[in-house]
This record gives C-alpha cells, structure tokens and sequence, in this order.
C-alpha cells in the first residue's frame, strides 16, 4: 500500500487498529432542563480535559504543538456553534442529537471548501462532537494512554485529541486512511517525531491488530504480509535508524562547524517558554524565531503587560548571553484570537495580520512592546517585526519603540540601552527593495513561508495547487540572494528563520549565498549540524553561483540532491 508520508522515519512494528464505536443516538427526550444540563455539563468535562490534554502535549512537544488544542478550546467557546445547540435543546430535541445535528451541518460546510487547510478543520469539529456526544451518552473513547510495547496506530481518522493524548513513548507511527499534510494529527505527528503515513486507501480493509508491518513516512510506501527475510531486512533498517539517531543525538555538544572550520549559527525556532529546553537540549545557538503568540491563543482574555513581561523574562535568563529574537504579535491569516473579535476575511493571509493588526490595534502592540523592553535587561533580546511591507510601517513600529522606551524611563523602570530591532523579510516589496530596507534595520531574517506563497501566488495550505509551492524556485532565490546581499552591502546579518532554513537540500545553497544563521525546529538542528560537518564553504559557493545559473526548481533541485549525496559518498 502507499499513502501520503506526512512524518518521516522508518518504522516496523506490530499494528493497533484505533476503531471507535459508532454511537448509537435515540432522539429519546428527557425534560428540557435535563437535556439542556446534560449537554452543558458533557460541554464543561470536555473543555476541561481539551485544557489538561493541552498541557500534556506543551509539556511532551512544546507550545506550537499545543496550539493545536487551542484550536480546539477555541471551539468550544464558540457561541456561534453552541448557541444553535442550546437553541435546538430548548425547542424540545435531544442533547445528543441537536450535538448531532447541528455540528454536523459545520462539518460539511467546512469540507466543502476548497482551500485545504480550511477543509481538514472539519476533523477537529467530528472530534469535538463526537467526544460530547460519547460524554453525553457515557461512552468510553478508546484508550491509547498505555500501551504495552511499540505500537503503530492505524485508523480511518485518528483525531487530534487521541494523538495528544496517546502514550508517546509507545507509538512506533501513524498511519491514516484520511488526511493530509496539514491535518492537525498529521502536524502533532512530526513535532512528536512520529514516523506518519495519511490518506491511504483501503488501510483498513488490509491490516488488522496485531499485523507486523513496516513503512517509510518519508516515501509514503507500507509493507504489509512480510516474509521472515524482510522481517530481517526491515529490522536491520529500523536498527540502523535507531543507530543514527543516538548518533545525531551527540553531536548536540558540538558546535556548528562545517568541515573547513566556518561557524554557521543553527538558531531555535520556538512558541513558548516550555520549547526553550527541546532547542537547548539540541545543541540551538540561540533562538532566532520566538513566537509571541502563544501568549494571545486560545485566552477569552488578552494577556496583561505583567504576564507577558514574565514569560518574555523567564526565556532571556534560561538563554543567558545568546540572541533571542522575539517577533511581535502575528495574529490574523491562520491565526485567530477570540478576544481581538476580528472580522471573518475573504482572503486573511493578504488582510489584517501582524503589524497591520498592531498599528489598528496600537494599544495592545503598545502593551508587548513595554513588556519586551521590561524584560529587555534579562539577557541578549532582539526585536523583529513581521509582515513589513513598507518604509512607512517599519518607521512607525521603531516610533513605538521608542515611545515605550520615554515612557518607561519616566516611571523609572530600566532599559536595556542598546536592542537591536530588525524585521521579517516575507513580503516581496521588501524583499525587491532590501537595499532601502537595510540601513533602517539591525538585522533581517528571511521567512520563507510567506516570501515563497506570496511570491509564486500559492496558498501554501492548497493541495490542489501545492506542488507549485516550491523554495527552490528560482524567483524565490533571486529574492534571498538579493536580500543576503542588501543586507551585507549596509553591515548588517541576515538570517532565516522559514521551513527552508530546516531543509537539507537547502541549507548548501543558502551557506553558498552566504547566510549568517539559520533557525528551524528542535527537530531539525541536529540533521543540519550533521551536515555542515559534510560541507565546504567554498563548495557551497560553488553550488550557490551554480543553481542561480538555472532555470527551473526542477533543475536546482537535482543540482543540490546530486551535491549532498557526492559528499556524503566522500565521507
């Protein structure tokens, strides 16, 4: 069989078919008030163990994993959907099935979308209703919190709150009949580090609890009905897997050399206090993408300077002298905070996001930008602006600076005298005018995920158009070069920080193009400290001039695989 890899690894292990009971909805009516307190109490235990599973998972994968049951708390709140329940329960319909009915008509309008990400939301909401209903009724879910041996979890649709909540020392992998890349299981999956395989046909139909099976989450390809020689071969793979990983895991120590000796800083991108020991257990030079947005999601409330001062504090004392570069609120695209009452756009990612969010909404960027410069005398805080896309809102964000800084030196509270202040280089227009950019700015990073959807004119969450999303693309590359280049020209570093800094076959080309850092998820720094110990800086020049030479993503994506592997065969 072969699916969709959506978490790479090897796996081989012996098969546990997740498969929840239907429920069984009567319509059978008590009395108004005990159906409508049956739902509201099924509502209440729900919340609540959504709140403890996101702790757990904060705790076992770090805060940008946990957001996922934000979404979920979000739910929940939502008047716009509970509302008609209770609606429904008033007019004399049973708890259970007016939870049917009327999440159900969400589901298909969410399924019906065409944008992709948008559509695979219809999974958290069957979660969410068929918990309540089962908390209604006093159905039991399946139970993955213990497993006894390596177990990989195949299913029809396995939901996000029983991957959270699964015992994830035990999960050798995932496999899914439904699904995709963007999937929240899918997502949870690779921040976990569990080999992951979705949209598989006839999955269930083929494999059963306790088949030994393999697969490769990187290819998509499953082997089932194996015979003793490939029982041996799969498990002198997995061995081998386990070998490279134990030594990935002691190059943590190492400094990020590549073999002639360069120092390449590999920074941490991280989205909340608790992600701080994931970079540093893996050997992060810093952290170069600190998403303050944790603090805003999944809150009915906004979050007071003094909290915010705190967890800003807390992450400059752990780091101590290394850079912390915090981006400023990014709300708005695929990011929601009930408490903003943000308007529902047409096209969020082109609307009111990041820095245009914070000039409308002055006060509450006003508040973040006292509780960075509070915090600023803990340690090495940079700060950076996303969503730039003009001279004109760079300029009125550094004027907030320093009125935040008058203000606070009239109340008599410290500032760190000297905060480097850069921005995300993400949109085009800046990207094309760098040069004009640079000599405003302490430092640039590249965000790659904006800059290549924005670019190329492709929603990155689309699967009808995502194999034209491409980092290799030679546009996208033209617009990197040039801002590597504005940004040296005025003596200033320029990092990265998007999904390509993280990419293997990207990172020669960026050394090539002369990056000064790269930040990427915990996961993926131990891979790329791997691999610089494989490079030269002069090869990678070498490449760099080569791949601006060609045409195609195609063409510079076989330029750079044949790169790798020549130097891993030298080796």
């Amino acid at each position: 069989m072969r699916g969709f890899g959506a978490s790479k690894g090897f796996c081989y292990a012996k098969v546990l078919l997740f498969q929840e009971k239907e429920i069984a909805i009567t319509g059978q009516v008590k009395t108004v008030a005990e159906e409508m307190k049956m739902f509201e109490e099924a509502l209440r235990k729900v919340y609540s163990e959504t709140v403890t599973l996101r702790e757990k998972t904060a705790k076992e994968a770090g805060e940008e994993a946990a957001e996922i049951l934000d979404a979920h708390c979000t739910i929940l709140m939502d008047e716009g959907m509970i509302n008609p329940i209770k609606e429904a329960v008033s007019g004399g319909m049973s708890a259970a099935k007016a939870v049917e009915q009327i999440l159900t008509e969400y589901i298909r309008a969410f399924e019906a979308m065409e944008d992709e990400y948008l559509s695979l939301r219809a999974l958290d909401i069957k979660d969410i209703k068929n918990r309540i209903i089962r908390k209604i009724l006093h159905c039991e879910s399946t139970d993955l919190s213990n497993l006894p041996e390596p177990t990989i979890i195949a299913g029809h649709d396995i939901t996000p709150s029983a991957t959270a909540g699964m015992d994830v020392g035990h999960v050798a992998g995932l496999l899914m009949e439904m699904g995709g890349n963007t999937s929240h299981t899918a997502i949870l999956a690779r921040t976990l580090e569990i080999p992951a395989i979705v949209g598989v046909r006839g999955l269930m139909d083929n494999i059963k609890t306790g088949d030994t099976i393999a697969f490769d989450g990187s290819t998509g390809e499953i082997f089932t009905d194996l015979t003793e020689g490939q029982m041996a071969y799969f498990k002198s793979r997995q061995q081998e897997e386990r070998i490279r990983k134990e030594r990935l895991e002691k190059l943590a120590k190492r400094e990020s050399l590549t073999k002639d000796g360069q120092k390449i800083n590999l920074y941490g991108n991280i989205g909340s206090t608790e992600d701080v020991t994931r970079i540093m257990e893996k050997g992060a030079d810093g952290i170069g993408l600190f998403r303050s947005e944790f603090l805003y999601l999944g809150r009915k409330d906004l979050p007071s300077e003094k909290t915010q001062f705190l967890a800003y504090k807390k992450v400059l004392e752990t780091m101590k002298d290394k850079t912390v570069i915090v981006r400023t609120l990014d709300i708005g695209g695929d990011k929601e905070v009930p408490a903003l009452g943000m308007k529902k756009e047409e096209n969020p990612f082109l609307g009111l996001r990041a820095i245009r969010l914070c000039k409308q909404e002055k006060n509450i960027f006003k508040m973040q930008i006292r509780a960075l410069l509070k915090a600023s005398v803990y340690g090495n805080l940079h700060i950076m602006f996303p969503m730039i896309s003009s001279l004109e809102e760079l300029r009125w964000a550094k004027g907030m600076i320093n009125e935040c800084r008058k203000e606070l030196a009239d109340e008599g509270i410290a500032v760190k005298e000297k905060i480097p202040v850069g921005i995300m280089v993400e949109v085009p227009s800046v990207a094309v005018l760098a040069d004009l950019f640079a000599p405003e700015c302490d430092f640039f990073s590249i965000g790659t995920n904006d800059l290549t959807q924005y670019t190329l004119a492709v929603d990155r969450g689309n699967e009808t158009v995502a194999s034209l999303y491409n980092h290799f693309h030679p546009a996208v590359l033209y617009l990197i070069k040039n801002t590597i280049e504005a940004a040296h020209r005025a003596g200033i570093p320029c990092g990265m920080c998007g999904e390509a800094a993280g990419n293997i076959r990207m990172i020669p080309i960026l050394i090539g193009l002369a990056i000064d850092e790269l930040s990427m998820t915990a996961s993926a720094i131990l891979e790329a400290k791997d691999l610089l110990r494989e490079l030269t800086v002069d090869e990678c020049r070498q490449l760099g001039a080569a791949v601006m030479c060609e045409k195609t993503a195609e063409q510079i994506e076989k330029l750079t695989k044949e790169f790798i592997e020549k130097r891993r065969k030298i080796c």
